[in-house]
């Protein structure tokens, strides 16, 4: 089974697209798959990667596998709705259904609802933190290591 990561696109990915892209063909290198992990729509992201030449190897949306389930509400305007509490634990819920090891995101309000180590990334610096774990995505190479590293040290530790 391979390792593997999840990042959210909007306030991570969409604030820094070139450090992502970086980081994500340094980490992919190391043979940790990444999951961009968003509320969607899908296809609006997966073109915006390939605009940016982002690699990955998954985009999950919330917003498509609640449609798909017949639990969106759409209007006339464009907008829709989702019940605030499937869409905030969505993310959570997926991470450990797909066995993600580590996950990167600029929200509080999603963090609250991981078992899955939830590095919370900041905009102004480039940088996210997580249980003493400092990330710096300004050097892709250096945090690929990092990370890739951070789960080789977990995998060790949750199999013995």
């Amino acid at each position: 089974m391979a390792d593997k990561i999840g990042i959210d696109f909007h306030g991570v990915i969409s604030a820094a697209p070139e450090l992502f892209a970086s980081f994500c063909h340094e980490i992919r290198l190391r043979g940790v798959e990444v999951y961009v992990i968003t509320g969607g729509p899908r296809k609006d992201i997966e073109r915006y990667l390939q605009k940016y030449r982002i690699e990955y190897d998954e985009v999950w949306a919330i917003l498509d596998f609640y449609e798909q389930q017949g639990k969106v509400e759409f209007f006339d305007d464009g907008s829709f709705k989702v019940d605030t509490l499937l869409w905030n634990r969505a993310k959570a819920e997926y991470c450990v259904a797909e066995n993600i090891r580590f996950h990167i995101d600029d929200s509080n309000v999603y963090g609250r609802y991981f078992v899955t180590p939830y590095c919370k990334y900041d905009i102004g610096s480039g940088v996210c933190e997580w249980d003493g774990l400092t990330v710096d995505f300004r050097d892709a190479e250096r945090a690929a290591k990092e990370v890739a590293d951070f789960i080789i040290r977990e995998n060790k530790r949750v199999s013995a």
